[in-house]
């Protein structure tokens, strides 16, 4: 496992399905914060649905006190979830957005299918490479596959620790300002 942050600048926290990385990412942008550092990016949180409702699920846009839902409200006849499009690109223009303002680290909250298929947040992750902003990401096991036939092999792993992920954090800032 790499844990540099090395020439890309992206940090994957690769984790199982049944493994939920929302609360340590949380964890660690609380660090950094309190660390100086500036994170943005988006931050997943929800309540799980039980066998006759979906899950809701949120996008929190880091420092910036805004929320959109991601899933569809299917009613309560509805099986299962489905990504709410327009939510997701609600949250794809905040992740443009906090590109453009320059972050020390942006959290780009999952790599999942959606991505995987070249959609999701799958555009906003090149500009902010191309910008030299160090990227969090987590990525479910299941997808790393599609992650690596987008991204290559240039990255850093970690497990869901949140001072490991902070001390990361800032190792890749200290080399961005060198």
């Amino acid at each position: 496992m790499d844990t540099r942050p090395g020439e890309s600048g992206i940090l994957v926290l690769v984790h199982a399905r049944e493994e939920t990385p929302d609360q340590v990412i949380a964890l660690a942008v609380a660090r950094l914060e309190a660390g100086g550092l500036k994170p943005r990016g988006l931050l997943q949180h929800g309540e799980p649905g039980c066998g006759k409702a979906c899950a809701t699920l949120y996008l929190d846009d880091i420092g910036m006190q805004r929320q959109v839902c991601i899933f569809e409200d299917r009613g309560s006849q509805a099986r299962g979830c489905r990504l709410d499009t327009a939510g997701l690109t609600v949250a794809a223009g905040w992740l443009r957005e906090a590109i453009e303002a320059r972050p020390d680290v942006l959290f780009v909250n999952r790599f999942g299918r959606h991505e995987g298929e070249g959609r999701g947040l799958r555009e906003e992750i090149a500009p902010a490479v191309a910008a030299g902003i160090p990227i969090v990401i987590a990525i479910n096991r299941q997808y790393l596959r599609q992650w690596r036939a987008f991204a290559g092999e240039t990255f850093a792993t970690l497990p869901l620790d949140a001072g490991e992920i902070a001390d990361w954090c800032h190792r890749a800032v200290a080399e961005v300002e060198a």
